[in-house]
Order: structure tokens, then sequence, then C-alpha cells
């Protein structure tokens, strides 16, 4: 399957993103902001690894890509509105793990100096892995998040959180690229008004086997 169509069929299973007026208002806000575009929730740093991995995740073909569709700065303005305190520390430290993780691999020093190969390479590691090696991340992130409740210096399962990382920005990029309004009205199904409610049809009769645009 070609990454045209598989963008068109890809489930709600792939992440959530809450549409509030708030959130509608950072797709605005990245749509119309044309400047030079600094983070509120990563770092320089961070926010250009984010990116690089987004562009990996959802490269630009004949459908416009993350970067296309400033999917990198909606998800820093999306994290920094929406995720409690608590998530938003998760993150950091997932992504800062990733990080640690991609510099060991290469030995290199600094996050800018990681190429795309570099991080490609780290994608593929964490999200391509045998099964037996994702349950044990998870059991090792688990193990980890008991033990750090009462100890602020249990060791830190890197691979295990860079893993957690990875997959979680999988599933926001894809939800981000659904929820885009310029995806959702010229890529995904879409009725700009809604007509009747049919709850049990065959998907590719009804639209072709896109998914409906949210």
């Amino acid at each position: 399957m070609d990454r045209r169509k598989a963008l068109k069929t890809i489930g709600l299973g792939a992440g959530a993103i809450t549409v509030t007026p708030a959130v509608v208002g950072l797709f605005q806000s990245c749509k119309s902001n044309t400047g030079q575009f600094i983070p509120e929730y990563f770092n320089q740093d961070q926010f250009s690894v984010v990116s690089q991995l987004m562009d990996l995740i959802l490269p630009e073909t004949d459908i416009p890509g993350a970067i296309q569709l400033k999917l990198p700065e909606f998800l820093d303005g999306y994290i920094h509105t929406v995720y409690p305190d608590g998530r938003k520390k998760e993150i950091i430290k997932g992504l800062n793990q990733f990080i640690a993780v991609a510099l060991s691999d290469s030995g290199k020093s600094k996050s800018s100096q990681l190429s795309v190969e570099d991080l490609d390479g780290q994608l593929a590691k964490f999200l391509k892995a045998e099964e037996g090696q994702v349950k044990s991340w998870k059991k090792q992130t688990s193990d980890y998040n008991n033990a750090s409740k009462n100890d602020s210096n249990a060791p830190i399962p890197q691979e295990a959180l860079a893993y957690g990382f990875a997959s979680q920005l999988r599933s926001l990029s894809i939800t981000a690229f659904r929820t885009n309004e310029y995806i959702g009205e010229n890529v995904l199904a879409y009725a700009p008004i809604p007509g009747e409610q049919k709850g049990c049809v065959d998907l590719m009769e009804t639209t072709g086997g896109k998914i409906w645009s949210l």
C-alpha cells in the first residue's frame, strides 16, 4: 500500500487530539504564522529534533508532509496549551532519553550534530522493534514509573523511555495530520454538510476506503 492510500485509511486508534476552541485557534495561528517560529514548549534544539522526526514520519510526497502543514508548530502549541504539567514532563524526559540514545549510538555529542540518517535509524529501532522487545520496554517503563514515585533517583531505563516517546510522537503526528484542515478537506472523505447517519455501511462503497475527516 502506498503512502497516500495508507494515510487515507489510518484509523482512530492512531492517537487522539481533543478539538476544542483553543485547539482550533492553534491550527489557525500555525496556518497564518509566516515568520520565525519560537517554540513555547520545546527549546530550540528539542524542536529541531522533533521537527526532523515528524518529517521522517510524515514526509512530503504528492501529499503535503508534516513540515509543509506546520505540524511541529501545532504540536508544540498543543502540548503547551492542553497538556497538564505531569504529561509535559514525561514527554520532555522521553525526548531527552531518545536524544541520549541517538547520541550514544552515533558517537556524537550534540543533538545538532545528529543527521537525518541517525534519527531515521532510531525511529526504525524503536517503531519496528520485535513484539518481545516492545513488551520488555513497556514493563521497564511501568517499573520505573512505580519506583520513581518513592525514589527520585531510580535508574532511568533510557531505551524504554525513548521507545515510549517515539511511539507517542508517531501517534500525535498522525492524529495532527488527520485533524489538519487541508488534509481533512482534500485527502480524507469530507462532507462539509453532514447528511443522514448510517451506522453500518461498507467503507469502500461509501467513501472509496477513505476514513472520514474529523
